[in-house]
């Protein structure tokens, strides 16, 4: 089967916000937590994580879906970009909304904070606004 041809800055922004997610754990996160910095930074380390699950999971499913619907060619090939995008976001969506809600534990411990759930839907809306934006596989050269 061949590979779909992904974007470059998908490829960046998967390994950017893999690196973010790293920086704030090891680094940030502790670094202002043992600092006197206003509450707010707090808020926003603590909910960083959440954010980078949704554009993460979405950019995964995304290319997941995309691969489905290759090598399912004949069953799933009429299937629209924006269709595929839309499910992926959404599929996205359930899980990191009802882990925050506790309906599930699949993430870990989690603790119910409304900060989280915003970063969360920022993360979704903002990937599902990028892709569609700029697109999610390179345009095959004709000819």
């Amino acid at each position: 089967m061949k590979e779909i041809p992904i974007k470059k800055y998908i490829r960046y922004l998967f390994g950017l916000a893999a690196l973010a997610f790293i920086l704030n754990k090891m680094y940030i996160r502790p670094w202002i937590l043992k600092q006197e910095l206003p509450e707010v930074l707090q808020v926003i380390t603590y909910s960083i994580p959440n954010l980078i699950e949704a554009i993460i999971g979405t950019l995964i499913l995304t290319g997941i879906l995309l691969q489905g619907r290759q090598y399912f060619r004949e069953k799933l090939g009429s299937i629209r970009d924006i269709s595929i995008h839309l499910l992926a976001v959404s599929l996205t969506a359930i899980y990191v909304l009802s882990q925050e809600l506790k309906w599930h534990n699949i993430g870990g411990n989690n603790v119910y904070d409304p900060y989280d759930i915003m970063a969360s839907i920022i993360g979704l809306i903002g990937t599902f606004g990028v892709i569609q934006l700029f697109g999610f596989v390179e345009k095959e050269k004709l000819g």
